[in-house]
């Protein structure tokens, strides 16, 4: 029933997008968690706002969902633009919201909330770079936020490796793409290491690659039960979707095709920040992008209502269970 609104019933869309995130939200709106660090993963743009922030828990939750809805509905109006998904359809931004809405300890700020919604801004630049001869503003567009995103939440400076793949993809072979998109990436660094230079703080300038970087990934997986059981379900989904991705992009332009492949890319290259988020709550975060468009199709494809309704149903209580449990 759900997803028939999202493909259908454009008036109930809006109102599921907000009352059923509002709803999996309310024990965090009665009861804030605390804020949630991740040690040497949190870097220094988060850890200066988390400092100014941590008293105040509701201001936390209440900043945390504005950011979110916030984030769902430029991702979705990105996809909407590029021909990703259905046009007048909310529910990119719906299975964005649900996967941030998936841990009651989620439902407050954090590192990869804030690198998640600069993410999205970089995959609207990079997606932009089709059909241009080199595309060298959006191009260092995106690896300058990609880079600006690792400074909230470090490994997303892995994701630098899916903008020279998504390159090779867009058949952007030139040199100056790559000299440009380095120049990107290192100009935020940069910048840092100037203010800590003239805040006379040399000793930050030293200690902050081996201190953020040189960190082997923790590979206690979370063995929570719930949480074992959501992540197999989701890793059935993803698994499934991928597959509906791949038939549903033959059918599509060139311009699509590609771009299309571009989410793909990035969905596998979500597994390298993945790794080292593997005994935290933030895991599947990562993954919230590029998992919310393969879903939307994945649900969209699927020609026997019953069974996409069988299926989101599933996902969904076992949502409500893991914010119950963890609660």
């Amino acid at each position: 029933m759900i997803i028939s609104i999202f493909k259908k019933n454009y008036f109930f869309q809006l109102v599921l997008l907000v009352v059923l995130p509002l709803i999996l939200w309310l024990p965090a709106f009665i009861n804030p968690p605390q804020i949630i660090t991740l040690g040497a993963m949190d870097m220094p743009l988060y850890n200066a706002m988390a400092s100014g922030l941590s008293p105040y828990r509701e201001l936390c939750t209440i900043l945390a969902f504005v950011i979110m809805a916030l984030g769902a509905l430029a991702l979705n109006y990105i996809f909407v633009y590029y021909e990703l998904t259905r046009k007048n359809s909310y529910f990119p931004a719906f299975v964005y919201m649900l996967l941030f809405s998936c841990d009651y300890r989620l439902m407050t700020i954090s590192s990869v909330l804030f690198a998640n919604t600069i993410m999205i801004v970089a995959i609207k630049m990079f997606l932009q770079c089709y059909n241009k001869n080199e595309g060298l503003d959006q191009i260092f567009l995106t690896a300058f936020l990609g880079a600006l995103s690792s400074l909230f939440f470090a490994p997303y400076i892995l994701f630098m490796i899916w903008i020279w793949v998504g390159l090779l993809n867009f058949k952007i072979y030139k040199w100056r793409p790559i000299i440009v998109s380095i120049l990107g990436m290192i100009l935020p660094y940069l910048i840092l290491m100037i203010i800590y230079y003239l805040e006379n703080r040399l000793d930050l300038v030293i200690s902050f690659f081996p201190q953020h970087f040189a960190v082997i990934p923790d590979t206690n997986v979370m063995t929570q039960p719930i949480q074992v059981v959501y992540m197999a379900y989701m890793l059935i989904l993803v698994v499934a979707a991928v597959y509906f991705v791949l038939n549903y992009k033959n059918n599509q332009k060139l311009s699509v095709r590609k771009r299309i492949s571009t989410m793909v890319l990035l969905l596998v290259f979500s597994l390298l920040p993945f790794a080292y988020c593997l005994a935290t709550p933030v895991m599947s975060l990562v993954f919230a992008p590029s998992v919310a468009f393969v879903l939307t199709i994945f649900f969209f494809s699927i020609k026997r209502e019953l069974y996409s309704t069988l299926f989101f149903s599933v996902w969904l209580v076992l949502t409500i269970a893991k914010i119950y449990i963890n609660y």
